[in-house]
């Protein structure tokens, strides 16, 4: 070997084990998952209730699994702060009995969710009556009217998450 390749081969070691032992840079860590969202689920009434009736007691399998599906995503959603849920009504009938029956629709489905296990705390209701109608249904009459109208027929929740 030639005497000026000892000390080359020797700096070529160093290197070699300085650049093995250095450390490597961590793993960029993962990305947080997103926030829980706030949500809003709007459940037909008539899938719910028997026209002018506030019930749950008599559900159709619809409406029990409808019922179901936004007790078990309420109970998912961490951090709920609040369930709001609100009761709506067509315009059939008088306006403070529309306002009732809304807030014992919003209660009924207050009540179905407390059952399933959702704080009582947490959650509020309230009956709004016909004064936020998605659907006008101007020129029915009778059974056509009561058809139309039906959209109205509501229970919105909303839940809103910290």
């Amino acid at each position: 070997m030639h005497r000026h390749t000892k000390p080359f081969l020797a700096a070529l070691a160093a290197a070699c084990l300085t650049a093995a032992c250095a450390s490597t840079p961590e793993p960029e860590p993962a990305p947080e998952p997103p926030p829980p969202a706030s949500f809003n689920h709007t459940l037909s009434g008539d899938a719910l209730f028997a026209f002018g009736k506030a019930s749950v007691d008599n559900l159709s399998d619809a409406g029990r699994a409808d019922l179901d599906a936004l007790a078990a995503r309420v109970l998912a959603t961490q951090d709920i702060d609040t369930v709001h849920v609100i009761g709506h009504s067509d315009r059939i009938g008088k306006d403070a009995a529309n306002v009732e029956l809304s807030r014992k629709r919003a209660a009924a489905v207050r009540d179905y969710l407390v059952d399933a296990g959702v704080p009582a705390d947490r959650i509020t209701a309230v009956g709004r009556g016909s004064v936020e109608p998605v659907v006008a249904c101007d020129g029915e009459r009778g059974q056509a009217l009561i058809d139309c109208l039906a959209p109205n027929r509501r229970v919105e929740v909303r839940a809103v998450v910290r």
